[in-house]
């Protein structure tokens, strides 16, 4: 659980950074964005009477260039902020309404960027009807190479529209288990316990386990002598099953005794289990493993020592 925590901890620092410097930057573009409109015509009037050859004569003439991007900058940034926050307001609520919030969001963000990059093109004077037919032919060449983005894109609606896997889902993909982060239109992010991020392409995502739709069942293994009475250790778990409970405070049900599991080289393994929420999964396993080996403890059921059995064949 401080695992946890302390993840949490550091990912909300790295978002209250990234807030910060993202407020300063835009505070800085809008100044510029608002002076340029004001000293519009000054501005011009300053450029052109720079009309020489020199370095610093460049440079100046090409201040009117560099106040235009940085309003296009500044207006791109004001309408990602305004309408992701709406995005935001309005898809929020149920996993499934923040999943699909989150690919909206990701879709906007793709088209705005486009056309702040064109607007850009224009300021600076690019012509931008040979750049789109030029784009055009390039696009269907990069088309052919690029199928297993497009299959990331469409594998992703459909991750979305089918609902099998949305926003704060604890699953398991190839192996890796992490709680969802985000479904984008070309990937799904997973963090787990430690923080540590994985990134899936979302068409590479073709069987996964969703841990979170119902209460899981972790259970455990614990030994006991093969001279232990396994009718006394049945009775000692019995008439103590509801301290072992109140010293799981992750469980959310009654331990269960399921018998033998394994005739094990020293011992003899017993399985136990109980329902808990996804999220508290590895801390009820935690807790169940020591409370058992108290309670045993207490009532004299020893947890033996690997043991090796030695037949001398001369006898």
């Amino acid at each position: 659980m401080a695992e946890e925590v302390n993840s949490q901890a550091k990912t909300q620092q790295k978002w209250k950074t990234k807030t910060v410097v993202g407020l300063v930057l835009l505070i800085v573009f809008a100044v510029i964005t608002v002076l340029g409109f004001v000293f519009h015509d000054k501005i011009w009037t300053w450029c052109e009477g720079h009309s020489g050859g020199g370095i610093l004569d460049i440079v100046i003439n090409l201040i009117p260039e560099l106040i235009g991007t940085v309003q296009i900058l500044f207006v791109t940034l004001l309408v990602l902020y305004v309408v992701c926050t709406i995005i935001k307001a309005i898809f929020k609520g149920t996993p499934r309404r923040v999943t699909i919030g989150k690919l909206v969001n990701s879709i906007f963000k793709v088209v705005v960027w486009v056309v702040c990059i064109i607007a850009i093109l224009a300021v600076w004077g690019i012509n931008l009807t040979a750049l789109i037919a030029g784009a055009g032919v390039l696009t269907l060449i990069i088309g052919l190479g690029m199928q297993s983005l497009i299959a990331d894109v469409v594998a992703g609606i459909f991750i979305v529209c089918d609902g099998t896997l949305q926003v704060g889902d604890i699953v398991t993909i190839d192996g890796w288990r992490g709680t969802v982060q985000e479904i984008g239109i070309r990937n799904t992010k997973l963090i787990n316990y430690s923080g540590d991020i994985r990134v899936a392409n979302n068409s590479t995502i073709k069987v996964f386990v969703n841990q979170s739709r119902e209460d899981s069942y972790p259970t455990v293994i614990v030994g006991v002598p093969y001279e232990e009475n396994l009718q006394h250790v049945k009775e000692v778990f019995e008439a103590n099953k509801a301290k072992i409970k109140e010293m799981c405070p992750a469980l959310i049900s009654d331990i269960d005794f399921n018998g033998v599991d394994n005739l094990n080289s020293s011992s003899v393994d017993l399985h136990f289990g109980a329902k808990c929420k996804e999220g508290d999964f590895f801390a009820a396993q935690r807790q169940m493993r020591g409370a058992i080996k108290t309670v045993f403890e207490e009532n004299g059921i020893c947890i033996p020592f690997p043991q090796v059995v030695v037949h001398d064949a001369e006898k």
